[in-house]
């Protein structure tokens, strides 16, 4: 068991506190209709590193049916409290069987991942044609990466483990896996010490706390001899 996995099993019963404080509502609220907006209306989706299943409860619906994946058994407690289809597993090596799933997207799990581009391989095999893979990451060059960089210098339990991403950088990390962003949208333009957040959805930038991209593989170019 990695550091960071015994690190969210640790806060697992004190993990959604934060979403019950005023500005975690709100918070949560603008990550969540940020997913909401660049994941596919219908379909199964898989929710790589789901925690608690805060997200997943919300986002599923009659025609959207969500399994939530996570290496912490503490969190998928959490989860299956909330009447959740979990399964415990990494991302690394999902237990999903090929071209099954029309979506894939993790919240803030990128940051945690040993191997990016390793997950990405894996999602890429477990999606149909054209499923799509949605990352939402707080944004490195936002001031609320400045504040997650700096409790995690100061040994914060989580965010010590945390390798925190640009979006160029994320970019990169799914062309490498075979995939191409064909959408993108920001948020939290509010600083983390402001109590009001600002829940607009906007164009990516280095005001936005936090980016979301939505991203599908890359069609194979095909090469015909000329005569």
């Amino acid at each position: 068991m990695t550091e960071a996995i015994k690190a969210f099993n640790q806060v697992a019963h004190t993990y959604d506190d934060w979403y019950q404080h005023p500005q975690g509502r709100q918070v949560f609220e603008a990550e969540l209709n940020a997913v909401n907006s660049l994941i596919p209306e219908t379909g199964l989706g898989l929710e790589i590193g789901a925690g608690t299943g805060i997200f997943a409860e919300k986002l599923s619906k009659k025609d959207r049916k969500i399994v939530c994946l996570d290496p912490s058994k503490a969190m998928l407690i959490k989860a299956r409290m909330r009447h959740q289809v979990a399964i415990l597993g990494v991302g690394d090596w999902l237990p999903i069987r090929r071209k099954t799933l029309a979506f894939t997207y993790i919240v803030t799990v990128i940051e945690f991942l040993k191997d990016p581009v390793q997950v990405f391989f894996q999602v890429k095999e477990s999606g149909k044609e054209n499923a799509t893979l949605t990352i939402l990451f707080i944004n490195s060059e936002s001031r609320w990466g400045e504040l997650y960089r700096d409790i995690g210098s100061k040994g914060d339990p989580v965010f010590q483990h945390a390798r925190l991403y640009t979006l160029n950088e994320v970019r990169k990390l799914l062309e490498t896996s075979g995939f191409i962003v064909t959408d993108s949208v920001g948020t939290l333009t509010s600083g983390p010490m402001e109590m009001e957040v600002d829940r607009t959805l906007r164009k990516p930038s280095v005001e936005n706390g936090v980016i979301i991209v939505k991203s599908k593989p890359q069609k194979l170019k095909s090469f015909h001899k000329s005569s």
